[in-house]
């Protein structure tokens, strides 16, 4: 059972450290007060979806953590922590664990129950869930010879086409597959070219600037070259040397730089000439990448997906080849899949009926206790086609009158009369799990007078075998609880804050009469409620001597 929680920066609640009854616990409180921002609470420390939302304005995370206690007296701590990022820290007795673990752990540990459970009784397609969950039924055996028996079919489907279009299948794979074998690309061949490609273009590039790096030294039959230029001015300066004797070393150095110069031309022509040819290679890689590119963009996709895909292609081609005989082993196995598969269909079918004879006789006793005795219920039975749940359609129907037929649910059920037959078919179930702890938030919506006194005392009897955890509008609820939490608004420091509280007897009296009267309690009203009490706990000593 949940002993302990403790909420941190959560909405509207800054801090708030609860202890629970092992029996029966009831939250009230004024609408929007945050009651059921504590179920939500418990809900994310469960593992269940959290949104960002919960975390409380002004902070970048939240905390939630729980202690259950066993019935040996061992503990079991949770914890979990939403931040503003996203992300999640979430530890199973103090240790770090994912939000898979936490989830898988909690859906053992708590069920929770509010009013999108009445809706969900509506809807037809959930009735089979909770019949089987009242019978126990596991589906395993089923389930493994239906998924064989579905994979058996769709085999069969694939290869069982029209003659026509099982050439023209074979004819295409034939061809891509020929294609594809005439080519012969390589996972990583086209990557390796395209760099290849870029390098011999560099290559072209190289040469190109060497050739005129020559032209410009040696000059052509148009233009003369720096070489020449430099040999002119050498020569210039040379005639003048023995005039202007200064003169000498200028000529040196022009003399130096023309030889220099012709040797830089003789350099750069080596290497071009020495430099290959790159115009037959990158012929032979353009024509290569573009017959790649051809195929990638015939089948849309890359060619690491392509030589994946061919693969599946020869797999198909063999299974058209060879499709006759294996149609013929086929009709053979899926035969004797379906006798399997109908056996164990029908089994589940007896086991739902001897079930729902049952959850119809109990969920009268559950009626009754709840003053809905005249409403019958009955579970009808259809059937259907082999589906992933066998081959059972089942609906649940009430006759809300004494003389008038059956109907569907979602035909005739009031709001009210939806949370009770909700809470007399949670409280079956519950007989038959190991779940320790029940939250019902908003069960006795649409409920009023003797009705929710009936809701009141089924509460009560649950949580004799459970750990109940009831947020409720309703005095008649209230009164029947073991611990009863008042949670209330206030502003502190111009912030606004919930604060949980436990009540006293007293106090009780007081929240009590405040939820029948209003906020003008009056005397009559706290009278009306010290009656609830003693009433309460007179049906209590009732069910403890029983």
């Amino acid at each position: 059972m949940l002993s302990l929680l403790h909420i941190e920066n959560i909405a509207v609640i800054e801090l708030s450290d609860i202890a629970f009854d092992g029996r029966l616990n009831v939250l009230t409180g004024e609408t929007g007060a945050g009651k059921s921002i504590i179920i939500d609470a418990l809900s994310a420390l469960l593992g269940q979806r959290a949104s960002r939302d919960l975390i409380r304005s002004g902070h970048d995370a939240a905390e939630v953590s729980g202690v259950f206690a066993g019935a040996g007296g061992e503990e079991l701590s949770l914890q979990r922590e939403l931040r503003e990022d996203g992300r999640n820290l979430c530890k199973i007795d103090g240790k770090p664990a994912t939000l898979a673990a936490l989830r898988e752990l909690g859906d053992g540990l708590v069920n929770i129950h509010g009013q999108h459970d009445s809706q969900a009784l509506l809807r037809e397609d959930t009735h089979i869930a909770y019949l089987d969950a009242f019978a126990g039924l596991s589906l395993e055996t089923y389930t493994e010879g239906y998924v064989n028996w579905v994979k058996l079919n769709a085999e069969r489907k694939s290869l069982s086409m029209a003659e026509d279009e099982k050439r023209a299948r074979t004819d295409m794979l034939t061809y891509r597959l020929n294609e594809l074998r005439e080519l012969e690309p390589k996972p990583d061949e086209e990557e390796t070219l395209t760099a290849r490609r870029k390098v011999l273009r560099g290559a072209g590039q190289i040469r190109e600037a060497l050739n005129a790096a020559y032209y410009a030294l040696y000059g052509d039959e148009e233009e003369r070259g720096a070489c020449d230029l430099a040999d002119e001015a050498a020569e210039a300066v040379s005639r003048v040397c023995r005039d202007a004797p200064e003169m000498e070393g200028l000529a040196e150095r022009l003399s130096e730089l023309r030889y220099a110069l012709r040797d830089c031309a003789e350099e750069a022509r080596g290497f071009a000439e020495g430099m290959e040819e790159p115009e037959e290679e990158l012929e032979r890689i353009e024509t290569r990448l573009d017959a790649i590119g051809k195929l990638r963009r015939k089948h849309n996709m890359d060619l690491e997906s392509i030589l994946k895909a061919a693969a599946q292609w020869e797999t198909e081609l063999a299974s058209l080849t060879f499709a006759d005989k294996r149609l013929a082993e086929l009709e053979g196995e899926i035969d004797a899949a379906e006798v399997i598969l109908m056996k164990e269909a029908r089994a589940l079918t007896d086991k739902r009926e001897d079930a729902a004879r049952r959850l119809e006789t109990r969920i009268a006793e559950e009626l009754g206790d709840l003053d809905m005795g005249k409403i019958r219920f009955s579970v009808e039975f259809e059937q259907t086609a082999p589906g992933a749940k066998g081959c059972d359609g089942i609906r649940f129907l009430i006759a809300a009158n004494v003389g008038e037929p059956f109907k569907p649910l979602s035909r005739i059920a009031s709001g009210g009369e939806m949370a009770r037959i909700m809470l007399a078919v949670k409280s079956l179930l519950a007989e038959g799990d190991d779940v320790s702890t029940l939250v019902f938030d908003e069960v006795d919506s649409g409920v009023s007078g003797r009705a929710a006194r009936r809701v009141a005392e089924k509460l009560c009897t649950v949580s004799r075998r459970k750990q109940v955890l009831c947020v409720t509008h309703l005095p008649q609820i209230a009164s029947f609880a073991d611990s009863h939490f008042h949670v209330e608004k206030e502003v502190v420091s111009g912030r606004t804050v919930t604060r949980v509280t436990k009540l006293s007897r007293a106090a009780r009296v007081e929240e009590l009469a405040k939820i029948t009267a209003g906020s003008a309690v009056t005397e009559a009203a706290r009278k009306a409620a010290e009656e609830l009490l003693e009433q309460a706990e007179a049906y209590k000593r009732g069910i403890a001597e029983s």
